[in-house]
């Protein structure tokens, strides 16, 4: 009898023990601890941080750790400053905040050479314009002087093309000036805009080569502003005296006015937003390649110009809209649902951008920048944002190298940060009147770098 009592016991401290052993391991996985000053459980966070390159030492407040990236670790809840050192690198450092139960990621660290090799990839006495395809592959500028003409390179194998030079004068007509050229979404055509005289001139050029086509002379029309298709290079649109209208290069033929009183128009996946003044309001509608209009915000904050942009971030279509003259940066959620969501994020902005994958958007002014999170905003069911203010300079450019860093040209000098403005690097100068671009594979920057005699197209690489 005393053997089966000492026996069930026996089973019952065993069940005990692992009931608490599995509590523990439970506990300890979601990052629960005992504080000993306060005699409580208590709930920690997660933080994680890797680097470009890894392998690097990790200092944590203040102490050296005797640990490199990739590092994982748990902390307890508030702010927590690392730091990553490395020969040869600007250092790293940060504050980050520990929430209870959250893991905090800096999967995103990049350390950037104090002396990043540079290669001149071009260099003229004169670049009017440029602009960069949109998977960052294909460069097109045109350059001035005696050596005018547009030209493309191809940045992974970059030698420069001449694919156009401008008609010289004659006896009866003045010499073509070139003033812009564009990139179809595909990287198959170019839009090649100029004056002859007063006349504005758009020209369809191949990539590959061939004589381009003279829309302006073909189809009798101003087409100042004509821009491409989201999806299509025969496509083109462009706002008439009548009205928002559209260029068929395939059909050869011009569409019936497609929305009166357009005052802008930008070009999305699959559609054409526009601006249409009614009644002394301003409206946001869609058209897309049926025809079908759609309206996405019934009164606009009237204005003479508006900066607007669009991305789609986790299923849902995402459009900020800043009206130039309230300077109000506002991001509308779902805006092709029948109830879109508004958010006021941003005041006494001038323009927005989106990150390349639509988690973060960039308002920005020449003297601020404010970054809104839209994943975090949405797992603290808050709204999470960065001003940055008090930076050298004026900001006349601002493009994402990747998806947490900015590139800003601040009076003529390039900088590097991350989305909220922390390891602030200042990587040299550069042409005002340009932009910078990250590179296809998020490893160099192409950029236009000033020269006595003239202007370099260059790249500096940021990763090895």
């Amino acid at each position: 009898m005393l053997r089966r009592i000492l026996l069930s016991l026996t089973y019952v401290v065993l069940t005990i023990l692992v009931v608490a052993g599995t509590f523990v391991l439970v506990a300890y996985g979601n990052d629960y601890s005992y504080d000993f000053s306060t005699h409580k459980i208590i709930q920690n966070g997660h933080i994680i941080i890797d680097s470009i390159p890894s392998g690097v030492q990790v200092r944590a407040d203040g102490k050296d750790i005797k640990k490199k990236t990739p590092y994982q670790a748990v902390y307890k809840v508030g702010t927590h400053t690392f730091s990553l050192a490395e020969n040869g690198y600007w250092t790293w450092q940060k504050t980050l905040s520990v929430s209870p139960g959250v893991v905090t990621l800096a999967n995103y660290v990049v350390l950037v050479p104090r002396n990043p090799k540079v290669t001149v990839l071009d260099s003229r006495t004169q670049i009017l314009s440029e602009s960069v395809s949109k998977d960052l592959r294909q460069l097109a500028y045109i350059t001035g002087g005696p050596d005018g003409a547009v030209y493309t390179m191809d940045l992974g194998n970059p030698t420069a093309v001449k694919i156009y030079t401008p008609q010289p004068a004659t006896a009866t007509t003045p010499a073509e000036v070139l003033t812009g050229v564009s990139w179809s979404a595909d990287n198959s055509h170019l839009l090649i805009s100029s004056l002859i005289g007063s006349t504005v001139t758009y020209r369809l050029a191949s990539a590959s080569g061939g004589t381009p086509v003279d829309l302006t002379t073909q189809y009798q029309f101003d087409f100042t502003g004509l821009t491409f298709s989201s999806d299509n290079w025969q496509q083109m649109y462009w706002i008439s005296p009548d009205g928002l209208r559209r260029l068929d290069v395939s059909a050869q033929s011009v569409s019936a006015v497609l929305a009166p009183n357009v005052i802008q128009f930008w070009v999305v996946p699959g559609r054409v937003l526009y601006i249409q003044q009614s009644d002394g309001a301003d409206e946001l509608w869609s058209v897309d390649g049926s025809g079908h209009h759609q309206e996405l915000i019934e009164a606009l904050a009237a204005s003479s110009s508006y900066s607007v942009t669009y991305a789609n971030f986790g299923g849902t279509d995402e459009l900020a809209v800043v009206p130039v003259k309230t300077g109000t940066g506002t991001l509308y959620s779902g805006i092709y649902s029948s109830n879109p969501v508004a958010k006021v994020i941003a005041r006494g902005v001038t323009a927005a951008s989106f990150s390349p994958d639509g988690h973060l958007l960039a308002f920005s002014s020449p003297s601020s920048v404010v970054t809104y999170d839209l994943n975090q905003s949405t797992i603290f069911d808050r709204l999470v944002s960065y001003t940055i203010t008090n930076q050298p300079g004026n900001l006349s450019y601002l493009s994402w190298f990747d998806n947490y860093h900015l590139l800003t040209n601040r009076s003529g000098s390039l900088y590097w940060s991350e989305y909220d403005g922390s390891n602030l690097i200042k990587l040299g100068p550069v042409d005002q009147a340009f932009s910078v671009y990250g590179t296809s594979d998020a490893k160099s920057i192409t950029e236009f770098k000033p020269e006595p005699n003239g202007v370099q197209v260059a790249q500096l690489q940021i990763i090895k």
